[in-house]
């Protein structure tokens, strides 16, 4: 097989009768359009064509050209505004936990001071504040009693466990 049998060929429109000069000019406009559409055009017309034809294809790879520049300028500051929205997402979300952490710990001592107070005594309500963990402030508090004090509301409270051990 040959190369043109290979590739097959691409089909052209064109006129199968020929007409002349003076026919063409006996046609009426619709006829002669229509017959002229399927001729060879000119060769200046051939010139003409081709001329509009590079000027099409240069303004369109020139736009591409330009279209590539937006589209990297838009991507980039796609990009930006996508990195300061996860910021400001991240901020919301460490303030959502720094507020409920806040309420916990406020709710939390509310019911420790309920309890303390609701002890029907306040030997047993001071060994409650006592045993209960105390709200953290960060602040190191130094301890108010001396040695001598602390010893004698140690015996104070031993005394007292004792004769309340029997009460429960």
């Amino acid at each position: 097989m040959t190369d043109a049998a290979a590739k097959p060929k691409k089909f052209v429109c064109r006129n199968w009768r020929n007409a002349t000069a003076a026919e063409l000019r006996e046609m009426c406009p619709q006829q002669k359009a229509r017959y002229l559409a399927y001729e060879e055009p000119p060769k200046e017309a051939q010139g003409v064509m081709d001329a509009a034809r590079q000027r099409l294809c240069a303004r369109l790879t020139k736009c591409k050209g330009r279209q590539a520049t937006v589209n990297a300028a838009q991507q980039s500051e796609r990009a930006r505004r996508d990195t300061i929205i996860g910021q400001l997402k991240a901020a919301e979300a460490r303030n959502r936990v720094r507020v409920m952490r806040l309420r916990h710990q406020n709710i939390r001592t509310q019911e420790i001071s309920l309890m303390i107070a609701c002890q029907p005594t306040a030997q047993m309500a001071l060994r409650l504040e006592l045993l209960l963990p105390q709200e953290e402030t960060g602040l190191n508090v130094r301890d108010p009693f001396d040695k001598l004090q602390r010893k004698r509301i140690e015996q104070l409270l031993d005394k007292s466990c004792g004769t309340l051990e029997r009460t429960w």
